[in-house]
């Protein structure tokens, strides 16, 4: 699969992809940059969740883990737009790297006959810097944590969120373990990967940033939120 295909598969067209193209290109020249792919896989009822984790958690993984060790995670939605779904999220070190490891994946015959019946959901390409990815090496406590990926337009945020912002996430109890800007966007747009104990925590975290004047100020709008868990078979790296 060339780039371009490639491109259009994750729902990003060759044309409009560039100004994020330019923004991953920045990243390569930076090894210590990551590449992220996040993709979902929906499902139309809860009893093909079984069948679709048995993929993921089988063949996918098992390949995947042959032919790269990098950063993954597997979460299954709680609260989303669409609902059952999983999600993963494997991170690179460069946006040439994404491209080789996802064309071995799919070129492999076991998985295109799996993924043959499988509904893909929202895939994205996201840039994020090496000390904004935090998920390698997780603690074991992570496992029993609900995740929430939440996205912000923030126009005035440019590259990479303001030192002001992650301030107000830390007097808020917020602490990401990923935070990226999205490729092939032309305004600029945030993902936050952010664990909680427990919903109460999540509530109790996101009313004490709502109620941080200096975090108001920043004018950053929500676009999306969801929440998971993780997958039994996922590993904290």
């Amino acid at each position: 699969m060339n780039r371009r295909n490639w491109l259009s598969s994750l729902g990003v067209s060759a044309a409009g992809s560039l100004a994020g193209l330019s923004a991953v290109a920045v990243s390569q020249a930076d090894k210590r940059s990551w590449v992220l792919s996040r993709e979902s896989f929906r499902v139309s009822h809860g009893e093909q969740m079984t069948r679709l984790h048995s993929y993921l958690g089988g063949t996918f993984l098992s390949y995947l883990a042959q032919v790269h060790r990098g950063p993954k995670m597997f979460l299954e939605a709680i609260v989303a737009p669409h609902t059952p779904q999983a999600m993963v999220v494997t991170a690179f070190r460069s946006f040439d790297e994404m491209i080789e490891i996802r064309n071995k994946v799919a070129a492999h015959p076991d998985i295109q006959r799996a993924r043959a019946d499988l509904e893909s959901g929202e895939s994205q390409i996201l840039v994020a810097a090496a000390d904004s990815l935090q998920f390698q090496d997780g603690p074991d406590r992570r496992r029993g944590c609900i995740f929430e990926l939440r996205s912000y337009l923030a126009p005035a945020w440019r590259d990479r969120p303001p030192a002001a912002a992650s301030a107000a996430f830390r007097r808020a109890g917020i602490d990401p373990i990923l935070t990226a800007s999205a490729a092939g966007e032309h305004l600029p747009r945030f993902t936050y990967l952010v664990p909680f104990e427990d919903l109460a925590v999540r509530q109790q975290a996101w009313a004490r940033l709502d109620a941080d004047s200096a975090w108001n100020a920043l004018e950053a709008k929500v676009t999306g939120a969801s929440i998971y868990k993780l997958a039994p078979y996922s590993p904290l790296s």
